[in-house]
């Protein structure tokens, strides 16, 4: 047998354990660490095609097979892992920023437009002001522009000087925020490699669109709006999606090449999958996920 072969049945292998093993939450993968580290096979694989002695060859594929394993017992562990340690560098200063929007008398709607790189967004606790947020990065730093419509107020957090510098263990990028109850809200999130884990049961959300790439997003929704649209756009992705039972709720996927799990609800001849209560329901959830090779779940709760 080739060690080409050999080395890619390996890899193969391996990687699909990996997520078989994380679909069933029996191991938890850190998708932000993993998608940092990807370059490396990049480069291993651009080295072994330049390689002509097969001896060489043989070791580079060995090699890439550890870092492999070591990959992924880093990304499963807890806090990015003993093994992660090893990479760690000296990044930059974290620069610590707060930013606030009174609420203004009239508004009744809000749109929030958040661009940023990899990292890591929180959203829970509510506010007293329209919007706050801080944020720790030392890869960048964020903008803040808010603009009243009518009674409508359009804001946007955007992450400028971003380096795009490969640190091994040394970025940082923390986004925690924070918003009022009383409006509707228009929510946008357009970022990198990500982890995501948003409570929305506070708000009134009426469509909320997330872009990210490899990323670990996990959201609790609310049933305060009449009708909730929710966008997901995602690479490889571990997707968590909880919506209230008394709501009716209608998913769209595109995740032909995913581990999907959708319990209670039924498929319909359209190709959607829907609640048992989403016809006489008086509010309504719509989902549309489009994902890469993930895995993607919505509870009922």
């Amino acid at each position: 047998m080739k060690v080409s072969r050999l080395f890619a049945g390996v890899l193969i292998v391996l990687l699909g354990i990996a997520l078989f093993l994380s679909n069933f939450n029996i191991l938890r993968l850190d998708w932000h660490f993993i998608f940092r580290l990807w370059p490396i096979l990049l480069v291993l694989a651009g080295i072994s095609v330049l390689v002509s002695n097969s001896k060489w060859r043989a070791a580079l594929y060995a090699l890439t097979l550890i870092l492999v394993i070591a990959w992924i017992v880093s990304a499963a562990s807890e806090g990015w892992g003993r093994i992660s340690h090893i990479f760690d560098g000296r990044g930059g200063d974290v620069q610590s920023q707060q930013f606030t929007q009174a609420i203004s008398k009239g508004i009744e709607n809000a749109t929030l437009s958040i661009k940023a790189g990899a990292g890591s967004f929180t959203l829970g606790d509510t506010t007293a002001e329209l919007f706050e947020a801080n944020t720790e990065s030392n890869i960048g730093h964020y903008t803040f522009d808010s603009d009243k419509n009518g009674t409508t107020q359009i804001m946007e957090l955007k992450l400028k000087g971003k380096d795009d510098r490969w640190n091994f263990g040394s970025s940082r990028n923390t986004v925690d925020l924070q918003l009022n109850t009383r409006p509707s809200w228009n929510l946008d999130l357009d970022v990198g490699a990500c982890k995501a884990n948003f409570d929305l049961t506070p708000y009134i959300v009426r469509h909320a669109t997330i872009k990210a790439g490899a990323s670990s997003i996990k959201i609790r929704l609310g049933g305060r709006a009449d009708t909730t649209r929710l966008n997901l756009e995602t690479g490889v992705s571990s997707l968590l999606v909880y919506v209230p039972a008394a709501v009716g709720c209608r998913i769209k996927d595109k995740v032909e090449l995913s581990s999907k799990s959708f319990e209670g609800f039924v498929k319909g001849d359209n190709g959607y999958y829907v609640s048992p209560n989403f016809d006489s329901a008086r509010k309504k959830i719509f989902i549309d996920a489009d994902a890469g090779i993930s895995s993607v779940k919505v509870e009922r709760y």
